[in-house]
C-alpha cells in the first residue's frame, strides 16, 4: 500500500511538471510572437524614417541658392 501512495505520489509531481513545462512553452511562443510583431514595427517605422530624412534632404538642396 504504501509503495502505491509513493508511486501515485511520484505520478502527481511528474504529471505537475509536465504540465508547468506545456504552460511555459505556451507563453513562451506567445511572447515570441510579439517581440517578431515588434520587430516588424519597428522595422517599418525605421524604413519610413529613412525615407523621411531622405526628403527632407532632398528639400534642403533644393532651397539653397547655388553658387555660380
Amino acid at each position: 500500500m504504501r509503495f502505491w501512495r509513493r508511486t501515485v505520489g511520484i505520478s502527481e509531481k511528474v504529471m505537475d511538471a509536465l504540465k508547468s513545462g506545456i504552460l511555459l512553452n505556451e507563453r513562451l511562443s506567445i511572447y515570441m510572437a510579439k517581440v517578431d510583431r515588434m520587430d516588424n514595427d519597428l522595422r517599418h517605422m525605421n524604413e519610413r524614417l529613412i525615407r523621411l530624412e531622405t526628403m527632407v534632404e532632398i528639400a534642403q538642396t533644393r532651397s539653397q541658392p547655388k553658387i555660380k
